[in-house]
């Protein structure tokens, strides 16, 4: 009788243990794999685009990978795809733009940086993927426009400005020069270079001189800003202590990019209120802009907001695109 009574209590706390782990593991399982946090859902066309789930990386929680389901409304097919893993380094997902050719492109954000996921979705595949800074779509949707991703802890001089362009109707080789020697970060070795010059003529994402231990390179100073026709793209760069306004022309090809490039005197936008005494020390001290917006006012003039950071200038104002 003791015996039987012996088993029943080691059966009962061998059922308890074993509903104990059961309910330890849907835990871990429901920790790693959820809902994703942004509801994302889209559709053309010839397909509807869900997000349906996002997963922890396992080394490394603020890291995730992302879980699309893809419906052709065609075939009545539905296709999975996961983006994201521990070299990726994504933590969320941005933006989600389906293009009239069939492909999608995913913008992500890194910690500082975006990373750029291009998938084909009649395969359901992922095709292309790199980092990079402030990328924008052409109007056409055509073109990827960004700056080049830097480490901000990497080479001496390595932190300097270089705008790419990808062309969406090429291959992924064909929007890469070939690397010799810098291939450390070769997720950012992706597009062709369209500004500034020196990277133009040498067709390079580095240059010999950025090991210099303090380089005078170039400094992007604001969102990238298209022309509706997508041959012309305009932004501020700060280059040598001057803030310039570049216009970059594609009409010739990517590879024959036309660059001009304006002085802005940025006291000319001192706040008309400003005290004299004020107003002469900006006019000496400013010549570098900062820009959170930058829109089109017609063919030839752009509306510039400037940084908050920069409270004695005006709240916005117009400057010539040269």
């Amino acid at each position: 009788m003791l015996r039987k009574e012996s088993l029943s209590k080691e059966f009962f706390l061998m059922v308890c243990v074993c509903s104990f782990l059961a309910i330890l593991h849907s835990l871990s399982f429901a920790s790693k794999t959820k809902e994703p946090s942004n509801a994302i859902k889209l559709s053309t066309k010839d397909f509807s685009i869900t997000l349906v789930g996002e997963e922890f990386s396992e080394n490394a929680p603020h890291l995730k990978r992302f879980h699309l389901e893809i419906f052709d409304k065609g075939t009545k097919e539905f296709r999975h795809l996961t983006i994201g893993d521990i070299h990726s380094r994504v933590r969320s997902i941005k933006s989600i733009y389906p293009l009239r050719n069939n492909l999608l492109i995913i913008f992500g954000n890194l910690k500082r940086a975006e990373i750029v996921f291009i998938v084909n979705l009649w395969k359901g595949q992922l095709i292309d993927e790199f980092w990079c800074y402030d990328p924008v779509l052409s109007p056409s949707e055509h073109y990827l426009v960004y700056e080049k991703f830097y480490p901000y802890h990497g080479l001496p001089g390595s932190q300097t400005t270089v705008v790419l362009l990808y062309d969406l109707q090429k291959s992924p080789s064909e929007n890469r020069i070939p690397v010799e020697g810098y291939t450390s970060w070769p997720e950012s070795q992706v597009g062709l270079p369209v500004y500034p010059e020196p990277y133009v003529k040498a067709q390079a994402y580095v240059l010999p001189e950025q090991q210099l231990e303090n380089p005078n390179w170039y400094s992007l100073t604001s969102p990238f800003l298209w022309h509706q026709d997508s041959n012309d793209i305009v932004f501020l760069c700060n280059h040598e202590g001057q803030t310039n306004i570049a216009r970059v022309n594609i009409s010739d090809g990517v590879k024959k990019p036309k660059i001009y490039e304006a002085a802005v005197n940025v006291a000319d936008f001192i706040k008309p209120d400003l005290q004299e005494e004020l107003r002469e020390k900006e006019v000496a001290r400013l010549r570098r802009l900062s820009a959170e917006d930058i829109t089109w006012d017609g063919k030839e003039y752009v509306i510039i907001k400037p940084d908050r950071a920069y409270r004695t200038l005006r709240n916005e104002f117009r400057l010539s695109v040269p």
